[in-house]
């Protein structure tokens, strides 16, 4: 063979072993396999720009009547002689406005309703039966103010009677006796903030924030269609024995709200039923019974703005 024929034999045999040997398929696999793994990392990173995506802008109408809102809800702060706080929540549109959104006052009866709410999650995680007898503890749960088993209190109760009267009367031996499945009032404290707020508390009687307040109805209300206890709770605020503040002659039985005073500090919280729902937090820190008719009026000109000045679609 001559040398030209020795190196075309050479060249042709390492074509041949390059194209048809084992390393070229499994590297061709490789390619293969790394490209469909980088196909679902695409679809990921176009679907957090899809969600990230910044929300439609508000037409001219919606902006006009949120300002009339805000303004309301300004100009009542300015009226009232004392501290105040409070948030409204568009609950079609999720639109938040507060005014001194951020202020803590103390929380007062108004933390009943996020202690029911927990322990209505603990009846559905399975760790409470509504019929459980709670024991009452005289040196732990006796206190004096609103509710009704102060006036007969007998050796036990069961956890539904005690979330009932909590709520409906406000009672206050119902909502330490529910504070102790939870270990006791600070523990039961630190657990619904934790969960609803994800805040830390390092007091012993918890603040509020109207923004706090409105979040944590935010999702009583988004949940209640699904979560039958929450909807218990929503009813037991609708029905509660306390025709005052956001319960006006106006509301009557169109609001589903709390009540919480002591001392200086009147508050209300509530969702309110016109035919475009929205949430009202209220907190007052002023003289004597003050915040009462405060948060009565504040509740009365909302409810006309939202009413009679929502843009019909």
């Amino acid at each position: 063979m001559t040398l030209y024929g020795m190196i075309f034999s050479i060249c042709f045999f390492l074509i041949v072993s390059f194209f048809f040997s084992p390393h070229t398929v499994d590297y061709a696999n490789e390619t293969e396999s790394s490209e469909k793994i980088r196909i679902p990392v695409k679809k990921t990173a176009a679907s957090v720009v899809e969600n990230t995506k910044a929300p439609e802008q508000e037409s001219p109408e919606m902006t006009a009547f949120y300002h009339k809102v805000e303004q309301t809800m300004t100009n009542g702060a300015k009226s009232f002689n004392g501290d105040v706080g409070m948030t409204y929540v568009d609950l079609a549109t999720g639109k938040q406005i507060s005014v001194n959104g951020t202020t803590e006052f103390y929380s007062a009866s108004t933390i009943k309703v996020p202690l029911a709410m927990m322990i209505a999650d603990k009846v559905q995680s399975g760790s409470l039966k509504w019929d459980d007898q709670l024991i009452f503890n005289e040196k732990e749960d006796y206190e004096d103010g609103t509710g009704i088993i102060i006036n007969d209190i007998q050796p036990k109760y069961s956890l539904r009677t005690l979330q009932e009267y909590s709520i409906t009367y406000s009672d206050n031996i119902a909502k330490n006796m529910l504070y102790d499945t939870f270990g006791g009032d600070v523990e039961a404290k630190k657990a619904l903030y934790a969960h609803f707020l994800q805040k830390e508390t390092e007091w012993d009687d918890a603040k509020f924030t109207s923004e706090d307040a409105a979040k944590i109805l935010k999702i009583l209300y988004k949940e209640k269609a699904t979560n039958p206890e929450y909807q218990t709770i929503y009813d037991y605020m609708k029905n509660t024995v306390f025709h005052e503040r956001m319960d006006t002659p106006t509301t009557s039985g169109k609001v589903a709200h709390k009540i919480g005073s002591y001392a200086g500090f009147l508050h209300d919280i509530g969702i309110l039923e016109t035919e475009q729902p929205f949430i009202l937090t209220v907190f007052t820190n002023g003289q004597t019974d003050a915040g009462i008719p405060f948060i009565a009026s504040v509740t009365d000109q909302l409810w006309s703005v939202q009413s009679n000045d929502y843009p019909k679609k």
